[in-house]
């Protein structure tokens, strides 16, 4: 619950802190219940961002996702091994090879998408329609604020 009585920051520090903690719990938690998980955090970012381009270079994901070129390019070959995601090459310059995310990678990404959709309906449940408008409208400011 929101207390009025304390710093903004260290309290929002400490919510964020509490979501991530609870994201990991529910990680852990469909492990633990053998729950099919065939994307770990950094293959899910990876096909986000896929899902969200036509296609990226290797360099291109490396900077999507936040990972030098060798890791996302390691990335990328379990993403095509696991057939989430397949290799062309750009049109223009053979030397550059382009990754795609394939229908079973989009399957992962929505499946993920609705749960997470779900979480946040629930949560926002106790909401006012208000409520939940000024706290995405401040949460989108705040996002785009946060140092990269």
């Amino acid at each position: 619950m929101y207390r009025q009585d304390g710093d903004p920051a260290d309290l929002i520090e400490r919510a964020l802190v509490r979501i991530r903690r609870e994201q990991q719990r529910q990680r852990l938690h469909r492990k633990e219940s053998a729950a099919p998980t065939p994307a770990n955090a950094a293959k899910y970012r990876a096909l986000d961002a896929l899902d969200a381009a036509d296609g990226l270079s290797i360099s291109q994901l490396a900077e999507a996702i936040g990972v030098d070129r060798p890791r996302a390019s390691r990335i990328a070959a379990a993403l095509i091994d696991d057939e989430f995601a397949a290799r062309t090459h750009r049109d223009d310059d053979a030397r550059v090879v382009v990754i795609h995310i394939t229908e079973p990678g989009r399957t992962i990404v929505s499946r993920v998408r609705r749960t997470r959709l779900h979480n946040v309906e629930e949560a926002l449940a106790e909401f006012t329609p208000e409520e939940a408008h000024t706290l995405a409208s401040l949460l989108d400011r705040f996002i785009t604020a946060w140092p990269r």
